[in-house]
């Protein structure tokens, strides 16, 4: 919604800017539930600057009014937008495989890597959460299935529809007895557990770009979580940069790298000029 367009700003613009120049066109559909004409004019706008992007908004204002869940949390009804995906190819057919992103995310490489990878007959992929024990435990998610981070996700549009995907998730949502810790991405986990492959921590950098002592970092990785290894690989080449929680405007206490790919899209897209 509104109150996130300038994370949705500088957000596509790294997608733009990182395209591959042999790419026909990428579109980018956003789910809307409350952006301005003004703020849409500016959006549109800045996806003119690439021949070979186009910007569709998607109007989900009142399909929100689905998602009921029992007790009240402190997420807004706008993280619900990525659980009405499965309405998109019946626009638009040809769409075999779809890349969603959170808008408080930046994309350092192509993404055209993603829509490649080989998701081995399953529904999508993504990079594992840090909470992956407790939120499994706290969700009775089967020891052999791992919890992933709903912030990037490459779906598999045929598969996602005929496991009638988002209908399980918000029946969940609705009839959980408690407040969800985290409500669409608890029930995605819950709901699609086996019917997910895990991708390495670059494609989606989080917690440990906050970490400015990084030795000290990789000494307390949770043993249930990537390897030191995998992690220093990541924060040093990420694929995607992650804010999650924090402010990416404001890029005290990030690492050098992180804070090097906020510095850049500032600097060439249009909300180059907000503030904190």
């Amino acid at each position: 919604d509104d109150n996130y367009v300038k994370n949705l700003g500088i957000c596509t613009y790294s997608v733009m800017h990182n395209m591959c120049p042999e790419v026909d066109k990428v579109r980018l559909f956003v789910m809307d539930c409350g952006i301005t004409e003004e703020n849409k004019a500016k959006l549109h706008a800045q996806a003119g600057r690439f021949d070979n992007a186009e910007m569709i908004f998607y109007d989900i204002d009142e399909k929100l009014n689905a998602v009921v869940p029992k007790v009240k949390t402190r997420w807004r009804r706008a993280i619900y937008g990525r659980l009405f995906l499965n309405e998109l190819p019946a626009l638009y057919p040809d769409l075999s495989r779809l890349i969603y992103l959170d808008c408080d995310l930046l994309m350092d490489r192509a993404v055209t890597e993603l829509f490649t990878m080989d998701l081995e007959g399953k529904c999508l992929t993504a990079v594992t959460d840090a909470d992956n024990a407790p939120r499994k435990e706290a969700l009775g998610i089967p020891p052999e299935c791992e919890y992933i981070n709903s912030g990037v996700l490459v779906i598999d549009t045929a598969r996602w529809i005929d496991l009638d995907a988002s209908r399980r998730i918000i029946e969940y949502i609705n009839s959980f007895p408690a407040a969800l810790l985290y409500p669409d991405q608890d029930a995605i986990n819950y709901v699609l557990g086996h019917e997910i492959v895990i991708l390495p921590p670059e494609f989606n950098m989080m917690w440990m770009i906050c970490e400015r002592d990084i030795p000290k970092m990789l000494h307390r990785i949770p043993h249930f979580y990537y390897s030191a290894e995998q992690i220093r690989y990541a924060l040093y080449h990420p694929f995607v940069v992650h804010f999650a929680g924090h402010d990416m405007w404001s890029f005290d206490g990030i690492t050098p790298v992180a804070a090097g790919v906020f510095k850049k899209n500032r600097r060439l897209c249009d909300w180059r000029d907000c503030k904190r």
